[in-house]
């Protein structure tokens, strides 16, 4: 039988207990999660079973404690200036962590969980010395930062002296003498007041450098001179005086292969060469 919302014991086959008086009410146990109660109904108090109310357990005061100690000392490591880790630079001799700590205006002293990767890895590419930048944590508490250097690949007359300019046309070096003699001068024209981080557009000039970026690094040694006075009619010249008849600024990649492919065919049947034409439908080898 249902009394309002219970069920009798009849119903529920409790074991019987010894009567109590009816204007008492109390509570048996009767196993874990349920007791029995004794509840005034219409025919007369009833001992009827029900759930037992669990009481929400509260959380012990050292345990809150915990949580709030570690939360700050999780934000004090992610956020003050405390010295946390180190740096190290690989890929370049010009650049020292110290540079980088310049560069970064990471400030001192170093907490490397505080750097922003992606807004250092933007300042660093800005440096002239720098061509591209990569910076990532390693283990244990290490911030990596690999560069590759930018690097001469040509040299330039100008106003004062000369230029080195990398493959993207960027003067990365001045001098009044030349300041690397292992790539190749440029002649036939000459620069104005060429300053350190400025970018030459001149076609001829960047004709030169797309050639000479075609080279692999050892190969970029046998070439000592370009001439671009008629950008479409250039020619190269090896460090022993061979002229290399490149011709117009198209396709300067695969006239850098030819290029390469018969210096070393001349090297290996000792031709003796007048020049070489390395234009793409019908390159040759003029000999004397």
């Amino acid at each position: 039988m249902n009394v309002n919302g219970f069920q009798t014991q009849e119903e529920q086959s409790v074991p019987p207990f010894e009567e109590q008086p009816t204007n008492e009410r109390q509570r048996h146990p009767i196993e874990d999660g349920w007791e029995v109660v004794t509840i005034d109904t219409p025919e007369g108090p009833k001992r009827v079973r029900r759930r037992r109310k669990s009481k929400p357990r509260k959380q012990s005061k050292p345990a809150v404690w915990k949580v709030v100690v570690g939360a700050c000392i999780l934000i004090g490591l992610f956020t003050l200036p405390l010295p946390i880790g180190q740096i190290q630079v690989t890929g370049t001799s010009q650049l020292t962590s110290e540079d980088v700590v310049h560069i970064g205006d990471l400030g001192y002293p170093v907490n490397i969980l505080r750097v922003r990767t992606g807004a250092l890895e933007e300042r660093l590419q800005k440096d002239i010395r720098v061509d591209t930048a990569h910076v990532s944590y390693a283990l244990p508490l290490t911030l990596q930062v690999d560069v590759k250097e930018r690097k001469a690949l040509v040299v330039v007359p100008s106003q004062f002296g000369f230029v080195s300019l990398d493959r993207q046309g960027m003067v990365i070096a001045s001098s009044a003498t030349i300041p690397d003699t292992t790539v190749p001068i440029i002649s036939g024209v000459r620069l104005g007041n060429a300053l350190l981080g400025d970018t030459i557009e001149a076609e001829g000039i960047r004709g030169a450098i797309a050639y000479m970026e075609a080279f692999t690094e050892d190969k970029r040694k046998q070439i000592g001179e370009i001439n671009v006075g008629d950008a479409d009619k250039m020619i190269a010249y090896t460090v022993e005086g061979l002229p290399i008849h490149i011709g117009d600024r198209n396709n300067l990649e695969e006239k850098a292969k030819i290029t390469a492919d018969m210096l070393v065919d001349i090297a290996q049947r000792h031709v003796s060469a007048e020049f070489i034409d390395v234009n793409i439908k019908s390159p040759f080898i003029k000999t004397q």
